[in-house]
């Protein structure tokens, strides 16, 4: 399980949000891959929770290995969402197996007040 979170971050358009801190991460299931992503390294179902205040109105969408997540986009000042992503292949140190990557990536140009992901292994 973890959890990341930025507070007053700047964020660009079109561009990957910047989850600065962690405030929780429990096992290696789920790890930060840089300042951006979040690596899921086990075969399985997450769930994916996304919530956050802007200073103006944006939409957020997930995206998984850098696909959009149609399923997983909110509009608003406000944004927020909750969706499962599901990962088939374990993360090992094999040179054939990577994590699969997830991103919130925003649309317009904006400060955020606070931006929050959790992610938790379900399955």
């Amino acid at each position: 399980m973890l959890e990341v979170y930025s507070i007053n971050v700047e964020a660009a358009a079109n561009a990957a949000l910047p989850l600065n801190n962690v405030s929780y991460k429990k096992g290696c299931n789920v790890e930060p891959s840089g300042t951006s992503s979040i690596a899921l390294n086990r075969c399985g179902v997450y769930e994916v929770s996304v919530d956050g205040s802007a200073a103006a109105s944006t939409t957020v969408q997930l995206y998984k290995n850098g696909i959009a997540q149609a399923q997983a986009q909110s509009t608003g000042a406000n944004p927020s969402f909750t969706t499962f992503v599901s990962v088939e292949d374990n993360n090992t140190c094999c040179p054939c197996t990577s994590p699969v990557l997830i991103q919130v990536m925003n649309t317009v140009e904006t400060t955020f007040n606070n931006i929050n992901v959790a992610v938790r292994k379900v399955r």
